[in-house]
């Protein structure tokens, strides 16, 4: 028995050491954090090679497409979407009161959609969004080829704002005050603390929309500015940490998978 178990050891720190060299580059969680009330963009100035989609030009038309579209800037692609709904600016989104906007909603698809997915050409560590006419039925997916890194629910975004002095500032559509003022409008940043991401799945897991509009990426970033609703806490690195895991616990090591699906609840 004693010399299975050191077997068992090995082989299992021979796995374990195999997949810290060669699995994707992943974040043990996300920092997220929001803008100031009526802001409907990134700060840009902290970011590093901005990428903004605004969903504006005339080559994108309204409607459900199953297809979607590429995301280019210029002679650069950015990447591409699928399973896309845009919808012409109204109570509940447009940036800036004007254009069209991204949505996610099974009614307004002709129940064709619940998710829609941004597959993107280079690997980022950033990604924001103005989050219009919110509700705690959308979900965030970040991928890195292929394997999860996170999942986040803005459930508690809601929850959040309901907690501010100025919460009453963030309710009603920031273009015309009046209109929709039962939902929070906000900008929201997701930083991937110590990893990188080349796709987001966006869901709407409820009978509501997912609106949003200016979707931002960029490759890094200064620092983590806005309200921080999120403060990332990244599991250790350390070969030598593999190691000791996977010897202590070599019995139960060789029946778990390497990766594992992180689901964060925003707080």
């Amino acid at each position: 028995m004693k010399s299975l178990l050191i077997k068992s050891a090995i082989a299992s720190s021979v796995v374990l050491s195999l997949a810290t060299f060669t699995r994707p580059v992943m974040a043990a969680s996300f920092a997220v954090s929001i803008e100031d009330p009526t802001v409907q963009t990134a700060n840009y100035s902290n970011l590093v090679n901005t990428r903004v989609q605004n969903f504006d030009a005339s080559a994108l038309t309204t409607g459900y497409s199953a297809t979607g579209f590429t995301w280019a800037d210029g002679a650069t692609n950015i990447g591409s979407y699928t399973n896309t709904l845009l919808v012409n600016k109204d109570q509940y989104g447009g940036a800036g009161g004007t254009g069209k906007y991204f949505d996610v909603d099974t009614n307004r698809s002709g129940g064709k959609q619940t998710v829609s997915t941004l597959n993107l050409t280079t690997a980022q560590s950033y990604f924001g969004l103005w989050w219009s006419a919110g509700d705690a039925n959308n979900k965030l997916t970040f991928l890195s080829q292929g394997q999860v890194v996170q999942t986040l629910t803005t459930a508690d975004v809601v929850n959040y704002i309901a907690k501010l002095p100025n919460k009453n500032s963030y309710y009603g559509n920031p273009n015309s005050p009046t209109q929709n003022t039962g939902e929070p409008y906000a900008f929201i940043n997701f930083y991937d603390v110590g990893g990188t991401f080349d796709q987001v799945q966006f869901t709407n897991v409820g009978g509501t929309g997912f609106e949003s509009d200016n979707h931002t990426v960029a490759t890094s970033y200064k620092s983590i500015t806005g309200n921080i609703v999120v403060k990332a806490v990244p599991e250790s690195s350390s070969v030598l940490g593999v190691f000791a895991i996977a010897f202590v616990g070599a019995t139960s090591v060789m029946t778990r998978g390497v990766k594992k699906k992180s689901t964060l609840q925003l707080s």
